[in-house]
């Protein structure tokens, strides 16, 4: 008899929490025959439901993963239009952490009854987008400047979107989805080295270690000067928030998962550890939720009054 998803999640987490104890990361091989051992009823689910997953590019830690991030990005607009389309009513669409709001725009031409909001704490990446396109953007797209880690928009979305969120901007997007009341979380999660602060990796003599490592050298280097506070890091969310369920703390600990983001640069295993945590938070939080690949499609099972 299957099981249930949530139990299922558990079952995913616990299986590839054992992967990484028993150090089955990394190798290529170890990495795909962990996550079809214990990832794949919940990729089958995803598969049922929203079928068109761009599988053919893995593995997603190695350059290509990287560049290829905007063929996931493709499916889960597919699917953020597919259930949106056809909602009554008024519709609101927060696309949090959105950069330049390229995307947001995206989905607002092809939403046109909706009204889509897009925010970032740093406004000026949407004013040269803004240039570039003549100031000519959808009608019904917004740009409001705001804190993801204090968010101030007080609006009560339909859905709530992003299309990678750095480490713990993620967590707190997914929170803000939680406390906003929203129906819909839908996402792509990215850079899970930087949960709860953490700007260390693993060093191994591979080009994509070599890029996390500089990249969070950078960060680094931010954090200490205080530089772009509220960017990446909040004190919200450092290593004591993880794991973020109530299950995944029966599973394992702070120290462990903080062990973990230092081989999500090359490890899909790891990168699934932190993501399967997540799910079980939403899960918790009365959201059904589908996971496949750093994209998350929640939608929660019992609508705030």
């Amino acid at each position: 008899m299957a099981q249930a998803p949530f139990e299922s999640a558990v079952t995913a987490l616990s299986g590839l929490l054992d992967e990484f104890r028993n150090r089955h990361i990394i190798a290529l091989s170890d990495e795909k025959k962990g996550m079809d051992r214990h990832a794949s009823a919940l990729s089958a689910r995803w598969n049922d439901r929203f079928p068109g997953f761009p599988a053919g590019h893995f593995p997603y830690t190695s350059f290509w993963g990287e560049h290829y991030r905007k063929h996931r990005d493709a499916h889960l607009k597919d699917i953020i239009v597919q259930l949106l389309a056809d909602l009554g009513g008024e519709t609101t669409v927060i696309n949090v952490a959105c950069v330049s709001g390229t995307q947001a725009c995206d989905l607002a031409a092809r939403l046109p009854h909706a009204k889509v909001i897009g925010t970032d704490i740093d406004p000026n990446w949407y004013r040269m987008y803004r240039l570039l396109k003549l100031g000519r953007l959808p009608r019904n797209f917004t740009f409001v400047k705001d804190n993801i880690f204090s968010p101030q928009l007080e609006v009560q979305p339909t859905a709530v979107v992003f299309f990678g969120a750095c480490g713990s901007v993620s967590d707190a997007a997914i929170d803000f989805a939680v406390a906003s009341g929203a129906k819909y979380l839908m996402c792509r999660t990215c850079c899970h080295d930087n949960i709860g602060g953490n700007v260390t990796i693993n060093a191994r003599p591979s080009y994509m270690n070599r890029f996390f490592r500089f990249k969070n050298w950078m960060y680094n280097r931010m954090k200490n000067a205080q530089m772009f506070n509220g960017f990446y890091f909040s004190p919200t969310y450092t290593p004591s928030a993880y794991p973020r369920s109530a299950a995944g703390r029966q599973l394992s600990a702070a120290d462990e998962f903080q062990a973990v983001a230092r081989d999500t640069a090359e490890s899909d295993i790891c990168r699934a550890i932190i993501d399967l945590d997540r799910y079980l938070h939403l899960a918790e939080h009365g959201f059904r939720v589908e996971y496949q690949g750093e994209l998350f499609v929640a939608e929660r099972k019992v609508s705030r009054s």
